[in-house]
């Protein structure tokens, strides 16, 4: 064989053997990426809806009062009508907002626990997020005469996101108090950077 086929043929060998070593290299990477979700949240990208264990405190001056917690969830779609519908309809007796929506409702009877929980393994959260569910919608009967507001400018709503970027890493339980003043989110929001 010829110097210039060896060389050639040695060139070659090397070039497979280096390509090689740097598809195996870009496979851990993308592996290791994945597996650490270090790709999945980047600043103004929203990340996936997922489900939270949710956490609903009444506070102590409702203790002796009877309190509905509606939790709904929203799609783009939908959030919007929820934004903007009447709480104080949404309340009434067999309002069709309340009557159709899929829901989970939690209750607080007066002077009985001042605490009560959505699983995030409860089966409503397949379903709510097969049906592209975002933010989660938080509704509370307060007591008391309320004046209609839209978004969470009415105290009785409060508009949770289910964005896992919104959130700490490795948060997976959401703390909501509710108060004769409103429903507020306890749990921090990731910071921004």
């Amino acid at each position: 064989m010829s110097d210039g086929r060896l060389q050639i043929r040695q060139f070659s060998m090397k070039a497979s053997s280096w390509v090689g070593s740097v598809s195996l290299a870009a496979l851990l990477a993308t592996g290791i990426a994945l597996l650490t979700g270090c790709a999945s949240c980047k600043p103004g990208k929203p990340g996936k809806p997922k489900a939270y264990h949710v956490t609903v405190n009444l506070d102590q001056s409702l203790q002796q009062a009877s309190v509905l917690v509606d939790l709904v969830a929203a799609n783009p779609t939908s959030l919007p009508r929820w934004e903007a519908y009447s709480m104080s309809k949404y309340w009434k007796d067999e309002d069709p907002m309340r009557k159709d929506a899929d829901k989970i409702t939690l209750s607080f009877i007066s002077g009985r626990a001042l605490s009560n929980e959505l699983a995030r393994v409860d089966a409503k959260w397949n379903k709510w997020l097969a049906q592209g569910a975002t933010h989660l919608v938080v509704l509370a009967d307060l007591p008391g005469a309320r004046q209609d507001k839209s978004g969470t400018q009415d105290e009785r709503r409060q508009i949770v996101p289910l964005d896992q970027c919104h959130w700490p890493k490795k948060t997976t339980n959401l703390i909501v108090q509710v108060q004769r003043s409103g429903i507020n989110v306890i749990t921090p929001p990731r910071p921004l950077k």
